[in-house]
């Protein structure tokens, strides 16, 4: 749903689901990468940098992952 859903707001939606698992999977930092980078919607872009490492939300998650 990420990388081909028509609706940017499915995409922004999906952001959020698989920002859930970016610290332990490989995959989903790539699809946060990717949407980053190439997403038509300016929206799923900011929103999926701040998903995608470095970003804020994955800087906050990451500390309470890592305690």
């Amino acid at each position: 749903m990420l990388r081909s859903d028509l609706d940017p707001q499915v995409r922004a939606y999906a952001v959020e689901l698989v920002g859930r698992f970016v610290h332990g999977s490989s995959e989903a930092e790539d699809a946060l990468v990717r949407a980053c980078d190439y997403d038509p919607s300016p929206t799923v872009r900011k929103k999926a940098g701040w998903y995608a490492p470095g970003g804020t939300i994955y800087r906050r998650t990451q500390r309470a992952v890592t305690g």
